[in-house]
């Protein structure tokens, strides 16, 4: 699972970049030629936060496990 997520995040990594190389920054953020890219950076951050959440809980899982183990 964790080589997963290094894969997602070095794809999600990728479309970010090529958004941010491909968006026009001459016309501003919200022109009509602009917002396909726009959108794909939201969405290429957004992926990155997931990623990077579901990373961790993965870090934290076995912790977690033996908690309620004990309980």
């Amino acid at each position: 699972m964790k080589t997963f997520i290094y894969i997602m995040m070095i794809l999600i990594l990728g479309s970010l970049v090529y958004n941010l190389i491909e968006f026009d920054y001459s016309l501003g953020m919200f022109a009509e030629l602009n917002l396909p890219y726009v959108i794909g950076i939201g969405a290429g951050v957004c992926g990155l936060i997931l990623a990077l959440i579901m990373l961790k809980y993965n870090q934290l899982k076995p912790s977690l496990d033996n908690q309620s183990k004990k309980a």
